[in-house]
């Protein structure tokens, strides 16, 4: 007994003499163990990866074991998780389904603001006996809420949900308007409450709304043109966007969360979704900063108030349950009023109900003005504990449902797996090739991207095959780095066009993906492009990219639809894939095409009241007023057909040809859909006109090249 009890006295000694750790190496190697271990062992126990993190902070935290020392550093990384939270919730909304649900999100806004602070106020009245301004102030921590389950949401894959993205607009209107109320209690508890006050206060928003939203998307624009490729530079750029925009939030006068919330949104159109710098900006935050936020949260808790008598447990649990209860009703009243499924409901009850950082602003900032106590803090703390582990339950357990619920309806919808395949070469361009091919394939698709390295057999082709791999090989490295699968291939055959066919039906590959300069390298007269021998020997679809300047630093998207591209099979799946190219460009885009042809498109891509993009009805495309006024920030996107095909049309297929010939440095994609379907008698006369012109215009070619033989030879 006595050597058990001097061994415990030696433990409690060394404890004593070094603890807690200030050394920054040791703690930050005791903080990614926590990070790499704790979601780990918590898992086997059903506990969601945040909540054991928090639990981490609590145990390591100052108030429990005090193991280690919160640093000015430590303090950083955790203020950094906080603005890449909010950053990330603005980055990832879905900009189409925001302005579908841009009325519901307000409405959740005001539900989840007045609800809780109307409840919270008449509680902390009549049962907690504070005063006027004190209540007002306490009843709006209520409403406030922090995004501190957005990575589950993530990482389920349904942040495009429809009640994921009212949650993410209802956060930035209730936390806007705390903050707010909060910037003119505190001026009228100290007497500075005036018309200046309200005049400075507006003209510091109006101007950070300005900064943001308008002049930082136009500013980011530039910067990716101009250090295209420099991926590090890229990222480093983002994270200096967020900081600087939270500091313009504080001069503003609100909390800088919401300068990085609008950051994300400035972002959302200059970031593509699939990018490569997308995946580093949401695999850095989610390993790296978030956690650090959430174990210092977890920090501020203090256990041993349960045990300091019943009064702070009670003012604790009075306070955890106002806040879970009216959360929850502002879920299911707007839930009930869209006719939101059950899980929904909870999903959006999951995601406003952890309180955190803008709660620990309120409380802070009425306990240094004297209008609260050290009991309304311990109860704060404690309600935020409570909070963040039922958001974490709840949202885990509702993301679950959609996620499974999604992938059910989305396997009925989607009857064929996409594989895109990248015929490689010449080099040149496989770094825009794959960046565009993770921009148009489907997210929720985990299938590979095909690279394929391919040569013609000669004495040269190994020592060829092997340059362009190596080159291939460089630029999958960064893609693999943020969670993207590639698989590279590599072949040899007689001929280019038999070779990618061959390996295109080996691996059941959906759309094959080649560069405008690589299929107009092998252009005769005879024999055609790469392109026309490939429209011929396969079925998929064949899109053709001739992109100069990184895609998210173009300023208008024109989109050509050819008539009765509808009829065709491969339709929807393209217009799925124009679509996800109109989102990256953004709102300044035009779609020409034929009534019936518009009308399915929107259809599919789920615009039916046409006020995302600007339609323009065409009957015929024998004109070319569509590319006459072309500027070198523009991007033209041709939906065309096959020849022999209901959707065939001369003059369509024919606008590429002549914009590379009269603007050299305009870019372009030309996407022909897979086409399975055979032509009715009908539809072949339809077509008759067309390939007519067709004719004409190959004699008047040829005509032209056999006049400029003999010209050359006088």
């Amino acid at each position: 007994m006595l050597q058990i009890s001097g061994n415990l006295l030696m433990i409690k000694e060394f404890f004593n003499q070094n603890l807690p750790v200030k050394n920054p190496v040791l703690i930050l190697s005791l903080v990614l163990l926590i990070i790499l271990f704790a979601p780990l062992i918590l898992k086997r126990f059903r506990i969601p990866g945040i909540i054991g993190l928090i639990i981490a902070g609590v145990i390591i935290g100052p108030n429990t074991l005090h193991i280690i020392e919160k640093s000015t550093s430590f303090e950083l990384f955790s203020k950094t998780g906080l603005l890449y939270i909010m950053f990330l919730a603005g980055l990832e909304i879905d900009m189409q389904e925001y302005k579908r649900n841009r009325s519901k999100s307000v409405v959740f806004g005001a539900f989840t603001f007045f609800i809780p602070i109307i409840i919270g106020f008449i509680v902390c009245t009549y049962v907690f006996n504070f005063t006027l301004w004190p209540a007002l102030l306490l009843a709006s921590m209520f409403s406030t809420h922090t995004l501190l389950s957005y990575p589950i949401v993530s990482n389920m894959g349904i942040v495009k949900n429809r009640a994921v993205q009212i949650s993410f607009g209802g956060t930035i209107i209730t936390d806007s308007a705390v903050l707010i109320l909060l910037g003119v209690i505190t001026n009228v508890v100290d007497g500075e409450i005036n018309s200046q006050f309200w005049i400075r206060l507006i003209l510091s928003l109006s101007l950070l709304a300005f900064s943001v939203l308008y002049l930082l998307p136009k500013v980011s624009r530039w910067f990716f043109r101009n250090i295209e490729g420099q991926g590090s530079s890229q990222y480093i750029y983002v994270l200096a966007v967020v900081f600087i925009s939270g500091f313009f939030s504080e001069l503003a006068g609100v909390e800088p969360i919401i300068g990085a919330f609008l950051a994300g949104l400035a972002l959302n159109r200059v970031i593509p979704h699939n990018s490569i710098l997308m995946n580093r900006v949401i695999f850095i935050g989610n390993t790296i900063f978030i956690p650090f936020f959430l174990i210092s949260a977890g920090m501020l808790v203090d256990f041993s108030l349960f045990f300091k008598g019943t009064d702070a447990l009670v003012f604790a649990g009075i306070l955890s349950a106002v806040a879970l209860l009216t959360k929850w009703l502002a879920a299911q009243v707007t839930g009930f009023i869209y006719k939101y499924t059950k899980y929904e409901r909870r999903v959006m009850f999951g995601l406003s109900a952890s309180h955190a950082a803008a709660t620990l602003a309120v409380i802070k900032v009425g306990y240094d003005k004297g209008m609260f106590d050290q009991n309304v803090i311990n109860g704060t703390i404690i309600l935020i504990l409570i909070t963040c582990m039922v958001s974490s339950f709840a949202t885990e357990r509702a993301a679950r449902k959609i996620a499974i619920a999604d992938n059910e309806s989305s396997k009925k919808v989607i009857d064929r797996t996409e594989r895109i395949l990248i015929p490689v070469s010449n080099p040149e361009n496989i770094a825009r090739l794959i960046d565009l091919s993770l921009i148009i394939k489907d997210p929720k698709s985990m299938e590979p991207i095909y690279p394929l390295s391919i040569v013609e057999d000669s004495d040269e082709a190994d020592e060829k095959i092997n340059v362009v791999k190596k080159v291939i090989d460089s630029v999958v490295e960064q893609i693999s780095s943020g969670d993207k699968k590639v698989q590279v291939l590599k072949k040899v055959d007689l001929s280019i066009v038999d070779g990618i066919a061959r390996t295109a039906k080996a691996y059941n590959i959906s759309d094959i993906l080649i560069s405008w300069k690589a299929q107009q390298a092998t252009s005769n007269l005879i024999f055609g492009t790469i392109a026309d021998n490939l429209l011929v020997k396969t079925k998929q679809s064949i899109i053709i990219s001739k992109i100069i300047q990184p895609l998210n630093t173009y300023s208008k998207l024109v989109v050509v639809l050819t008539p009765n591209a509808e009829l065709e099979s491969g339709f929807n799946l393209v217009s799925k894939k124009i679509n996800a190219i109109l989102k990256q460009v953004g709102v300044n885009s035009v779609i020409y095409g034929q009534q019936k042809t518009i009308d399915a498109f929107t259809s599919i891509i789920k615009d039916k009241k046409r006020e995302f993009y600007n339609y323009l009805m065409i009957n015929n495309f024998d004109n070319n007023d569509i590319i006459e006024k072309v500027n070198s920030d523009d991007l033209y996107v041709f939906l065309s057909g096959r020849k022999q095909t209901v959707s065939y049309d001369f003059n369509v297929d024919n606008m590429p040809k002549l914009l590379s010939k009269n603007n050299e440095f305009t870019s372009f994609l030309l996407f022909y859909p897979e086409s399975l379907k055979s032509l009715s008698d009908s539809q072949i006369t339809e077509m008759t006109v067309p390939a007519i012109q067709e004719n004409i215009a190959k004699v008047i070619h040829l005509k032209d090249k056999i006049t400029g033989i003999f010209k050359n030879k006088s």
